[in-house]
């Protein structure tokens, strides 16, 4: 065994993956698909634990699988040449791998120009050369963009910035900055001048990234990934953005398709159920709807239903607040208002149920086999352990004794950062061994969200789950939709949490939102609250949360003043929901995120300067105001396609002013070469539905555009029990050309229109 010299030999090989080993290290390469690699290193004797995170088949499985398992990958069939001491492999995509089996350095080609490479003379750490931990070294192209990690603040563009990959409780963080925050998500896409990749490091440890932060005299422009794993296995995916993403998602298992009510408005306040009369808080809040006549179709019950005095105690209801749990939920539901009840996987050492889960031996525990006990909310208390299966069915259990049975089709599940720093605490392992529960706190994030969907599955199989979870890894995106925590009532946090979302997106978590207003703080200002509005009717979870520092709750009337500015913008989001709803359809079904910025579709690099708009969809291209006392906004359009502005069409590549006051509905371009569905029914609590077809078109020439449209709440779609039109569009100098189909089980006529901004005859066959 030498330092930094490390020959490894080809052992074992089959079409589709090489082993190569030197001394205790092995390396493994394999070609999971046409433009997809999987790398691992690891040492004979490393604790390997298994992946929850890589799950192509979209199959539960309590245990996770093997890190090196290739079921349900397609596989593919590299051309390989082979030379002393290197080797090289080429992709069907075009891509080529370099091989040099001395320190088992890789190098990515693209029509023979180096994407990136591992970095010389060594990249990995075989021999503790570079310390204890898993590393991995590769090259840094000047200008290079990376996008991703998850819910990272800042920039939209991560290039040259360092992270810790872990989740983290942070209330009241700063968006441009605070890191880690919720999520575990070691995926980015670089784009460099060669082209483009993405790389998923597969582990669930603690990891540390650095995107050109450090730099060190010995070695040429570098970035590098760094786990407390003892071993590193990563994905290499190339293509384009978009398809690097799509890539990424569908290894990672389907998106859930949440219900249509979760769409609209869902309010939120941790001020009411804090509050000694809750229940009257909660009779208010329906009363101040149909005063308003503001549609609201969920409600978020924050914690404090749960209380006993000033500590909150999971599966609790209290009864001084609520005398009738039943009876509230089916007022609520009699009105069309789902409630979404916050839960918590720890257990406060005075819970009622403590005593109970530890003599079963359901906690985390500490080596002696005691509980591990650790701070939570309002005191002390220890963490279910849901790698031991009979703790995972006794949370479904009380999920459905507690909730469901009552009446409850949804969960919240919040505060799952499973905070476990403490290297002794253990967890049950899979029924494979004890494990270091600090090594698998996402694993256990999504392990509860597993169990509360199994749950809420098993009590109403016919309806679509709708779960919401605040972290995790990206395997809880085949059960939940998340947001991004905890934010601060600041201006500065509406720009910096929009990137966030967008980074989320870009990450693979397509159904997020945020805390409109900001969570933490004083009551956000009028300005801002309407501005939070604007900008959460375009996203997919339009929820108003807040534990505001005065003592105020952010509500739609927080200010009655304007009120009507509220109601005019939440209207806005019915007349978009049609769309909303398809985008969040074709999202599933195609993998892609129903917000991203728009270079994601658009191969225009003045796009890149443009982080203050995004696309919803790929028809709705959108613009905001960030800035306090600002209205105007410059606005750069794609090019590659023109934009549609009420009645006016522009060319893609113009720059077009927009004045934006605050308390008015947003502008919203709309591609050429779309139909646009939307809701013409005038605006109110429990309102009709009316849905127009408008046309945008081309100058000359065909194309097509589908719609969906279903019960909105049950898995029916699958048995093809929906509305899917196909339209198809034909445009000429004279005429724009409408014919359907209609390929779903449920009859629908179309009532279709030509946008203001077209004179031609529009004729419907």
């Amino acid at each position: 065994m030498s330092k930094f010299n490390h020959l490894f030999k080809l052992t074992e090989h089959t079409d589709n993956y090489r082993l190569y080993t030197c001394d205790s290290n092995t390396a493994r390469i394999d070609f999971v698909n046409d433009s997809c690699v999987r790398v691992a290193i690891y040492k004979n004797n490393a604790s390997m634990l298994p992946t929850f995170s890589v799950n192509p088949e979209n199959v539960f499985s309590a245990n996770g699988r093997s890190r090196l398992d290739t079921s349900g990958f397609p596989m593919c069939k590299p051309e390989i040449s082979e030379n002393e001491n290197t080797e090289s492999f080429t992709l069907p995509c075009g891509i080529t791998i370099e091989l040099n089996t001395d320190n088992f350095l890789l190098k990515y080609y693209k029509q023979n120009s180096v994407l990136f490479a591992d970095r010389a003379p060594l990249a990995y750490n075989f021999e503790n050369e570079f310390g204890r931990e898993s590393y991995h070294h590769i090259t840094r192209m000047s200008g290079e963009k990376v996008f991703g990690l998850g819910d990272k603040g800042g920039e939209l563009n991560k290039a040259g910035r360092a992270f810790r990959i872990e989740t983290s409780d942070c209330m009241g963080y700063d968006a441009s900055e605070s890191d880690p925050l919720y999520k575990h998500l070691p995926f980015y896409i670089c784009e460099n001048s060669v082209g483009c990749y993405g790389i998923f490091y597969d582990t669930s440890d603690t990891s540390y990234i650095d995107l050109g932060k450090e730099i060190n005299n010995y070695y040429a422009p570098y970035k590098y990934f760094k786990t407390e794993d003892d071993c590193l296995v990563y994905y290499v995916f190339f293509g384009t953005k978009l398809s690097v993403l799509q890539q990424f998602v569908k290894l990672c298992g389907k998106q859930a398709f949440p219900p249509k009510w979760s769409f609209d408005y869902c309010a939120s306040t941790m001020a009411y159920t804090d509050a000694p009369q809750s229940y009257e808080k909660m009779n208010g809040f329906l009363q101040k709807l149909h005063e308003t006549k503001l549609s609201c179709t969920g409600f978020y019950l924050s914690s404090g239903y749960t209380s006993i005095g000033h500590q909150r105690f999971v599966f609790n209801w209290n009864y001084d607040k609520f005398p009738n749990p039943k009876q509230f939920i089916e007022e609520f539901s009699k009105q069309g208002i789902e409630i979404i009840p916050n839960i918590k996987p720890a257990f406060l050492d005075c819970h009622p149920l403590y005593k109970q889960i530890a003599d079963k031996g359901w906690f985390v525990k500490n080596p002696d086999g005691t509980p591990f006990v650790t701070e939570f909310w309002d005191g002390l208390g220890s963490y279910l352990d849901f790698t031991n299966a009979e703790a995972f069915d006794f949370w479904k259990s009380k999920v459905t004794e507690t909730l469901l049975d009552y009446g409850i089709t949804a969960t919240w599940n919040d505060n799952n950062e499973f905070d476990i720093r403490d290297c002794d605490a253990q967890a049950a392992g899979f029924g494979k061994g004890i494990v270091s529960a600090g090594r698998i706190r996402p694993v256990l994030t999504y392990l509860m969200v597993a169990a509360s969907y199994q749950a809420q599955m098993e009590k109403n199989p016919a309806l679509r789950p709708f779960l919401s979870t605040r972290s995790g890894n990206i395997a809880v995106r085949r059960y939940a939709q998340t947001w991004s925590g905890d934010n601060r009532t600041e201006f500065a946090d509406l720009r910096y949490c929009h990137y966030i979302g967008l980074t989320m997106s870009l990450s693979g978590f397509y159904f997020y939102g945020h805390d409109l207003g900001g969570f933490h703080g004083n009551m956000p200002s009028r300005e801002l609250l309407l501005r939070w509005l604007q900008h959460g009717i375009f996203e997919p979870r339009l929820t108003i949360h807040s534990w505001n520092t005065d003592g105020s709750a952010t509500m739609p009337w927080s200010y009655p003043d304007i009120i009507d500015s509220v109601r005019e913008i939440f209207s806005q989001r019915k007349q978009l929901l049609p769309y909303i709803y398809n985008c969040a359809y074709t999202s599933v079904e195609q993998e892609i995120p129903m917000n991203a910025p728009a270079f994601l579709y658009y191969d225009d690099e003045n796009l890149y300067t443009q982080s203050d708009t995004m696309m919803l969809g790929r028809d709705v291209f959108v613009a905001f105001v960030f800035d306090e006392g600002a209205e105007d906004v410059n606005v750069y359009l794609p090019k590659g396609s023109d934009w549609y502005l009420n009645d006016t069409c522009y060319s893609g590549g113009e720059t077009v002013q927009l004045t934006i006051p605050c308390a008015s509905k947003m502008p919203y371009f709309v591609r050429s070469g779309c139909i646009l569905p939307t809701d013409e029914a005038p605006y109110g609590f429990k309102a009709d539905e009316k849905i127009i077809f408008t046309v945008y078109p081309i100058k000359n020439g065909i194309f097509e555009s589908e719609f969906f449209y279903d019960d909105g709440v049950s898995f029916e779609y699958q048995n093809n029990n929906c509305v899917h039109l196909n339209f198809k569009v034909c445009c000429d100098e004279h005429t724009v050309s409408v014919s359907f189909e209609n390929t779903g089980e449920i009859a629908f006529e179309p009532e279709i229109r030509l946008c203001l901004a077209d004179e031609r005859k529009l004729i419907v066959k």
